[in-house]
């Protein structure tokens, strides 16, 4: 194991600048662990992304609360590791078979079981006094503390990690979510960490945001992403905008809405898209062919209202009418934003600091620490209130520009100021350069790039720059 690298101690408090108290957004720890933490290895073979091992062990845990986990609330980090307050009761090791049920509840002939073997087994013991003494001063740094603070790591982010959609250390939530262009939007996260200071853990709380797709009819999704106003749009759907929303639907989760509520619980992967609208798409039944449109009628008695739209593809080649699905809700979005979408994720984002702050604490009304059973079975108590600090507000350094500048030297204020009337100090020479222009000479004239280089060559030499060529070659 590599050499563990010692904290470095404070030299000393510094003096410079106006003292002022400000929030932070840390949370202290006012309750720690004492007793040691059981660290376990779980296995879960066929293995399968985080997001399925926790819905496997959510299952597990269901199943098995009672008898083989002792009531024992375990926390778990979705790949290899489970920790417990106290011992669980099968003692080294157990091996447990989990059958997924369908997302319906109901077995599926078209598909095999989804049988998972859990494999659990005892590898350490982390001693929490050990951190208790780090705290305070009277330890150095160790594995164990090192392991113990991941623990509390997993302990705070297990049960958000369960009932959320979860990115990371992050775990996102639908509330205060706002649309983006083209059927996505954001959606507020909140980032969780235990971090040791002097005396005490405190946790730190941040805010994230990432693109979902929006839950819903899947019409209306199809229509956001093509651009268009209305369904009546896309009847006609050209060959490059089908292929556009061919691959972005791919993959694509929904259910259905046609047939009770049992069948609205299975999810289905869309995998393509028809080249034929849902009334000439057709199969065979029977012997018979027939089109999805005058299936539907006959089967559910039910007239597709948009036979015009292509179908989507479930499984090998289940053909679904669009309108009957529903987008499933939670589905992170993994492709590039465009830069209408990327201008509407800033504006999310980026918001001041008393405006970040209230969003911290809404998000600790859904982290609701204190009636977090894990946490409570662990013992650890977080308090609700941000962390209260010393800081020092740092004078502003004095900027000096070129002796022939307005305001030659002088203060910022509040943090900012521009470049008008003033020379940089030494000003940078451009010794050699070209313009390329990407365009033909019909669409971007001589004339226009030259008065275009012009008014550049003014602007820097305003500002201090030296460009002895103010004619550079210019390439179409």
């Amino acid at each position: 194991m590599a050499s563990i690298t010692e904290f470095v101690k404070r030299p000393g408090l510094g003096r410079l600048g106006r003292p002022v108290r400000v929030r932070a957004n840390f949370f202290e720890v006012t309750a720690l662990p004492d007793a040691n933490i059981h660290h376990y290895d779980i296995d879960i073979s066929p293995e399968v992304p985080p997001a399925m091992n926790r819905k496997i062990y959510k299952h597990f845990e269901a199943l098995h609360s009672e008898k083989d986990l002792g009531k024992i609330k375990p926390v778990y980090d979705g790949r290899k590791n489970l920790y417990t307050a106290k011992p669980l009761p099968f003692g080294e090791s157990a091996a447990f078979d989990v059958t997924l049920p369908e997302d319906d509840g109901t077995p599926s002939g078209k598909r095999p079981a989804r049988a998972f073997k859990v494999k659990i087994k005892l590898v350490n013991k982390i001693n929490m006094e050990e951190l208790h003494r780090f705290l305070e001063g009277k330890g150095s740094i160790s594995p164990n503390i090192l392991t113990g603070i991941m623990a509390l790591d997993i302990l705070i982010r297990h049960k958000p990690s369960m009932e959320h959609a979860t990115v990371g250390r992050s775990f996102f939530t639908k509330q205060g979510s706002r649309p983006l262009n083209g059927g996505v939007e954001v959606w507020q996260g909140y980032y969780q960490s235990a971090r040791p200071t002097p005396k005490k853990m405190m946790i730190n709380v941040d805010l994230s945001a990432t693109a979902f797709y929006e839950g819903g009819s899947l019409v209306q999704m199809v229509v956001k992403m093509l651009n268009k106003r209305s369904v009546d749009d896309l009847r006609r759907i050209h060959d490059r905008d089908r292929t556009k929303l061919e691959k972005s639907l791919k993959n694509l989760k929904v259910y259905v809405t046609h047939r009770g509520e049992n069948a609205s619980k299975r999810r289905l992967r869309i995998t393509k898209l028809t080249n034929t609208p849902a009334s000439n798409t057709k199969f065979e039944v029977n012997g018979q062919q027939i089109d999805v449109a005058t299936y539907f009628f006959n089967t559910y008695n039910k007239r597709l209202q948009y036979p015009f739209l292509p179908c989507v593809v479930v499984r090998k080649e289940t053909y679904l009418p669009m309108e009957i699905c529903n987008v499933v809700e939670g589905q992170r979005y993994m492709r590039k934003l465009n830069e209408r979408q990327t201008a509407d994720m800033i504006k999310f984002t980026c918001q001041p600091p008393n405006a970040r702050a209230n969003k911290i604490s809404q998000g600790l009304q859904i982290l609701d620490y204190r009636q977090n059973e894990y946490m409570q079975q662990f013992g650890l108590k977080v308090s609700t209130e941000m962390a209260v600090v010393q800081a020092r507000v740092l004078p502003a350094p004095k900027l000096q520009y070129h002796p022939t500048s307005r305001d030659a030297n002088f203060t910022p204020r509040d943090g900012s100021w521009n470049l008008r009337d003033k020379k940089v100090a030494t000003g940078a020479t451009l010794g050699s350069w070209a313009c390329a222009v990407f365009g033909n000479e019909r669409d971007y004239p001589m004339a226009a790039v030259q008065k275009f280089i012009r008014e550049l060559v003014t602007t820097c030499q305003d500002t201090g720059m030296n460009i002895p060529n103010k004619n550079p070659p210019i390439q179409h």
